[in-house]
This record gives structure tokens, sequence and C-alpha cells, in this order.
């Protein structure tokens, strides 16, 4: 699968469990790590920075108290993950 296609497919996952779901942003990420084949962390947190940022555009109070949740979900499950032992690694040549 193409990379930016898995990145929209993440980042409409994570919408439909924000809006519609109305689970939290931490929880959605949750939701997408506990999938069957879960995606890379590192692409889950950018895929919910990406959403909060796009939700940081709205103008509505609710979308943009969203917004501040999700980043500060991303930071605290990049947190998580460095203290589970996660590492990045620079790719391999």
């Amino acid at each position: 699968m193409d990379e930016s296609t898995r990145q929209d497919r993440l980042e409409e996952r994570i919408i439909a469990c924000l809006l519609i779901e109305r689970q939290s942003p931490y929880d959605a990420l949750k939701t997408l790590m506990a999938q069957p084949a879960p995606p890379d962390p590192m692409e889950a947190v950018f895929a919910l920075i990406t959403v909060g940022a796009d939700l940081s555009g709205w103008h509505e109070p609710v979308l943009h108290a969203l917004s501040h949740r999700c980043f500060e979900a991303a930071t605290l499950f990049i947190c998580e993950l460095w203290a589970e032992g996660y590492r990045l690694d620079p790719p391999e040549s």
C-alpha cells in the first residue's frame, strides 16, 4: 500500500474514533494499536498530530479543544513508548 494512502487511512480511522465513536484521542491511538495488524507507533502518533493540526484550523471551541487534547495524547503516548523501551533507530543503509 502506498505510504500516503496508509497515512490517510490512519487519519480517517482516528477521525472516526474521535468524532463518530466519541473516543478520547488517547483511546483512538490505543484502538489503532489494538488492530490485528497495528501500524508503526510513530505512524499512529504522526496521524494523530496531523488530525490535531487540522482540527486547530477550525474556529469552533469544541474542535479547538479536541485539537489540544490530540497533542497531549500524542505526547503522553510517545513518553509511554519510551518508558517501554521503544527507540528510534536510524534506518539501515
